[in-house]
């Protein structure tokens, strides 16, 4: 679970975000950050599951980073934050440096199409991206037996094709959960031994 450093840290990156909105700056100059209660579930699940290859696809400024670096921490693993924006990279790595964290992170600056297949298998990972790549993304990750993937915005931007996509393979299990803007977690079957 996130300590009160931590959750201060999330509520001041939320409430520039919801400043910005309020000020309709263009999209290229808001942080688009996950949400606290959302930031919290991920932390909760990562932890929870032991997660210790864990990425990120789209850290923005650092609250699922902090989230997911506080998880790595507790179950003795690593994050890859990838990025690719260097602004909003260089915010988060500065935040996860300030919070202790920067043991359990490995920020790259890069396009996640590029990244991805270097990853090896991840035990859990975070989609927070241009939507339009959540299914090729998705596809791209090594997952291992068990692993988690958590897909945000499937509600506010009704991600039902990546919905139906994941829930096709029968190696799966899924669900949506009304968390944020609406997260979409997929477990990949562990593999039976006999």
């Amino acid at each position: 679970m996130l300590d009160e450093v931590k959750r201060a840290a999330i509520a001041r990156l939320w409430k520039r975000k919801l400043d910005q909105d309020l000020k309709k700056l263009p999209q290229s100059e808001r942080h688009r950050n996950l949400e606290p209660d959302s930031a919290e579930f991920i932390c909760a699940v990562a932890a929870g599951c032991h997660a210790r290859r864990l990425a990120e696809i789209g850290g923005s400024s650092g609250i699922s980073t902090i989230a997911l670096a506080e998880a790595a921490r507790q179950s003795g693993g690593s994050l890859t934050s990838i990025e690719i924006e260097p602004t909003r990279q260089a915010e988060a790595r500065e935040t996860i440096a300030a919070l202790g964290l920067a043991d359990w992170v490995e920020f790259v600056l890069g396009d996640a199409g590029e990244i991805i297949p270097k990853c090896g298998a991840l035990d859990f990972v975070l989609l927070d991206c241009e939507k339009e790549d959540y299914i090729r993304f998705f596809e791209l990750l090594d997952l291992a037996p068990g692993a988690v993937v958590v897909a945000d915005n499937i509600l506010s931007h009704n991600l039902f094709d990546y919905v139906a996509h994941v829930r096709k393979r029968s190696d799966v299990e899924s669900i949506t959960l009304p968390i944020g803007k609406g997260l979409e977690v997929t477990r990949l079957r562990p593999t039976l031994v006999q």
